[in-house]
């Protein structure tokens, strides 16, 4: 292996992700589903989590079996018959307002949940103190019942608060468990069994749970045989769509019963004489009694005895009668069977359910930009048909204010053209006298010769009624106005934008997630780049207005100080120039008055000269053609929003992309798993 191979491989082996792989196994999937969906790429929130975890566990716990009811249906005393064991409290008063979990443990103890996450444990001894509505428990979530208990080994009871509890809250809490449980007991008493009130409450909870429901009619130690059958055929008709199975059963015979069964009685006492051993060892710790140990063994040894001597038959002969291994025998039989299948069922749906509400938080950031594209667009479409608006317009304009110069420059020239006159000059030509000497000598000619009379121009146009400098006011006055108005419109333009990105941001800088297992990071990150709009999306373009506004200030400015400060002079130059060009031809014409005549300035050449003067034709050059500053300027304008469009788009349209591949990841884990 060459050094480059050596190295490549060393890279990939210390720095690319190794992908492990998954089995088709339920747990496999739920595991694929905690790599794919909490790597950190996806930003996944603590409740995404915890949601993921909580369905690891329900797919690696026993069957769920909940205990529900209407109030006062005797839930509690129907669990205790079921564990064959007094744990949960009862009494005639309804006393449980928290939903108890009742799992495999050790040793007896509860664990209580707080709505803050905050776990304590305690005796089993305390647990009325946690479960009655009459003690102030609206801190806490739920209750865990732990029990060195064989049949907990494989099922978990749920005993829940009644369907019909003063308490919302409750209410919605049972309907929630009912949802994940594997197995529903509905307990209702005999007597009760098959009324209105209870048919009410069975259609609006129960009616979606029919295969894995098993309705008890609890106290049948209390009726008559026949009152029992017709009870039961009664429910069987009246509510067989709610259940599977009806067992009347008498779960207070079933507790009275539960000695039949020498092992359980046996580990009772045992636990009774390890109980006494306990506590005498800590009360007793530095003066203990052998003897009195001995004498304690003696009378458990002699208690076993008489248990493995004892007939139990009576005991098993109520324990039939109480009906509650018919029971037993749904849970194990009917529920058991149904429970692996409901139960991965249940977890796909429920880990489908999270991948599509991952896959909408995604669809609603994609959305979100789709949006601000659109806006975006929409803008470009409507700048560029304004830009060229504006382009017409002002080219029309700034063409008038040109038109303006000309109208001046005609005024200077026929003030210059009618100042013109004349003036008398003298020439003088050698001429010879005598027939026969001739003798030369010079002799004056008079002539008309035109003249300037450039003080009376000065006085007409500049110092009395200051004609023209009133004109370049206006003109220099008309100028500003399309300035302003230029930069005004191009500001509008960009105020457009403006008020499209801060509608479509007013939501989304305080957007929060709706559903639990949405990405925290995720939308804080929506929130931020919604707020950061001016930076990430309108600088641009309002630098692009400020370039504009200062270039075309500069041109304005040149215009306004090319002619306004420099109009007499200009006037000047050009009365200078025709008056020096009077007098050189004056000059030639008396040289030579046959060659050469002399020069009388004409209106079109007196304009054309203050043309020159005026350097009209630079001004011409940005004002009066197809492609005048303003022109150049909105043509640029033009392209650097294009540009600045398509830049926004196509940075938008990436983040889109990530998205989108996070959302084609979650479907493909959609396809392959569930």
């Amino acid at each position: 292996m060459s050094l480059l191979e050596s190295f490549i491989a060393s890279y990939k082996e210390h720095f690319q992700k190794v992908v492990p792989t998954f089995d088709a196994s339920l747990l496999g999937a739920l595991k694929k589903a905690q790599y794919m969906l909490l790597d950190d790429k996806l930003a996944p929130s603590l409740q995404l989590k915890e949601a993921l975890d909580h369905l690891q566990i329900r797919a690696e716990e026993p069957m769920k079996v909940a205990i529900t009811g209407q109030f006062s249906s005797g839930k509690s005393t129907f669990l205790n018959a079921l564990l064959a064991k007094n744990i949960l409290p009862t009494g005639i008063t309804p006393v449980t307002s928290k939903v108890n979990y009742i799992r495999y443990g050790d040793e007896f103890k509860i664990r209580v949940r707080y709505k803050d996450g905050r776990d304590e444990y305690h005796d089993i001894s305390t647990i009325a103190h946690f479960t009655d509505q009459r003690e102030f428990v609206e801190d806490i979530a739920y209750l865990t019942l732990y029990a060195p208990l064989d049949m907990l080994k494989d099922v978990v009871f749920v005993d829940t608060p009644g369907l019909n509890s003063q308490a919302d809250s409750d209410t919605k809490t049972t309907q929630k468990v009912l949802k994940e449980v594997d197995g529903i007991i509905w307990l209702t008493l005999i007597d009760n069994a098959g009324k209105m009130s209870e048919l009410k409450v069975l259609e609006e909870y129960l009616g979606e749970y029919q295969n894995k429901s098993l309705c008890v009619l609890n106290q049948k130690d209390k009726f008559t045989p026949m009152q029992i059958e017709e009870t039961t055929a009664y429910v069987k008709s009246a509510f067989g769509e709610f259940f599977s199975e009806v067992i009347p059963i008498s779960a207070k015979q079933a507790l009275e019963s539960r000695s039949h069964d020498k092992k359980v009685v046996l580990q009772e006492q045992l636990d009774s004489f390890l109980e006494r051993l306990h506590v005498s060892l800590e009360n007793r710790i530095e003066q203990f009694d052998l003897h009195e140990l001995e004498d304690d063994f003696l009378v458990y040894q002699h208690a076993i005895t008489e248990i493995l001597q004892s007939d139990l038959s009576a005991n098993i002969a109520l324990l039939e009668t109480s009906n509650i291994n018919k029971v037993l025998a749904f849970i194990h039989e009917e529920i058991r069977p149904k429970s692996v299948q409901s139960k991965e069922f249940a977890i796909k749906k429920e880990l489908n359910n999270i991948a599509s509400k991952l896959i909408e938080q995604h669809q609603f950031f994609i959305s979100v930009y789709d949006e601000l594209i659109q806006e975006i667009s929409h803008f470009e479409a409507e700048e560029r048909q304004n830009f060229s608006q504006l382009k017409g317009t002002f080219s029309q304009d700034l063409q008038s204010a040109f038109m303006r110069i000309e109208q001046i420059i005609e005024t200077i020239a026929e003030a210059i053209f009618n100042q013109m006159s004349t003036q008398k000059r003298t020439r003088y030509a050698l001429q010879a006298e005598g027939l026969i000497l001739k003798k030369m000598h010079y002799l004056p000619f008079e002539y008309e010769a035109p003249k300037i009379n450039s003080d009376q121009i000065y006085k007409t146009l500049f110092y009395e009624e200051n004609l023209i400098g009133k004109m370049f006011k206006q003109y220099v006055k008309n100028l500003s106005y399309i300035q302003n108005e230029v930069n005004e419109k191009n500001r509008a333009i960009y105020t457009a934008l403006e008020k499209r990105i801060l509608h479509w941001q007013a939501p989304y800088e305080i957007v929060r997630k709706s559903d639990s297992v949405h990405s925290d990071i995720e939308f804080a990150n929506m929130r931020k780049f919604a707020s950061k709009s001016y930076e990430t999306i309108l600088k641009p373009f309002n630098d692009e207005i400020a370039n504009s506004y200062a270039k075309i200030s500069s041109e304005f400015n040149h215009l306004s100080s090319a002619v306004s400060f420099n109009y007499q002079n200009a006037t000047e130059v050009c009365v200078a120039f025709l008056e020096n060009k009077i007098e050189k031809s004056a000059k030639l014409y008396e040289e030579n008055p046959t060659k050469f005549t002399l020069y009388q300035p004409k209106l079109e050449e007196i304009k054309e000269r203050l043309r020159t003067s005026f350097h009209l034709y630079e001004l011409e050059n940005m004002m009066h053609t197809k492609h005048t500053f303003l022109s150049k300027d909105y043509d640029r304008l033009i392209e650097q929003f294009s540009l600045l469009t398509q830049e926004k788009i196509l940075f938008l349209e990436k983040r889109k992309e990530r998205h989108t591949k996070i959302i084609t990841t979650i479907e493909g884990l959609q396809q392959e798993v569930l």
